[in-house]
């Protein structure tokens, strides 16, 4: 069973500004959710509820609000989910079961900025909160913290920035370079060059 609802704002500050934002909300009850550890244990699943808040935010500039030739627009969304209730882990094949309870956050910022008309730079952070899921586990004194090293506490990151030139309606090339700090282990340093091409009907024609 799962049930969402949400409600969006916005408008126009002036001629040169708009604005929306909006609230999220999502509630569900898993029941048996796999949880696959390839460090340990396969059978893994949890039981309980679920809740989520979201809250996003979007700001658009553009000078006498003519965005052809110049434009800025700020986005940002952070969410927050807890869940509690029920893990059955297989530690060494056993089940085990303990009582369940995590908080996890993230929220991403970026700025996109078209300095002239065609072209665009862009910037954006990433960042997760895993939470602390060993904490408050223990139901029998059977499933301890060191059986969870998935779970265990860890805050990725990323940063990521970017330039591109839209040649004309239907196609752009992006070059886009992310410094990505997801594996606890080691920073990767990704380089991406992109081709994206638009074929049909769009905003500006209907065929």
């Amino acid at each position: 069973m799962s049930a969402s609802a949400f409600v969006h704002l916005g408008g126009d500050l002036d001629v040169s500004n708009s604005w929306r934002g909006g609230i999220s909300y999502f509630a569900s009850q898993p029941k048996d959710r796999e949880y696959q550890d390839p460090l340990n244990g396969l059978n893994n699943s949890f039981s309980g509820s679920s809740r989520t808040w979201i809250a996003d935010l979007l700001w658009k500039w553009a000078p006498n609000g003519n965005a052809k030739q110049t434009n800025l627009k700020l986005q940002g969304e952070y969410f927050r989910r807890t869940e509690s209730g029920d893990l059955v882990y297989d530690t060494n094949n056993t089940a085990q079961q303990g009582s369940f309870r995590n908080t996890q956050s993230g929220y991403y910022a970026q700025a996109v900025y078209q300095f002239m008309p065609n072209w665009r730079i862009g910037y954006r952070y990433d960042r997760l909160s895993s939470g602390s899921a060993n904490i408050e586990l223990i139901n029998n004194g059977t499933l301890m913290a060191a059986d969870l090293p998935l779970l265990a506490n860890y805050s990725p990151s990323r940063n990521t920035v970017m330039v591109d030139w839209s040649p004309s309606e239907f196609s752009r090339v992006r070059l886009q370079y992310a410094q990505d700090k997801t594996r606890p282990e080691a920073t990767d340093n990704q380089l991406w060059l992109q081709y994206v091409m638009s074929l049909g009907a769009h905003g500006g024609h209907k065929f």
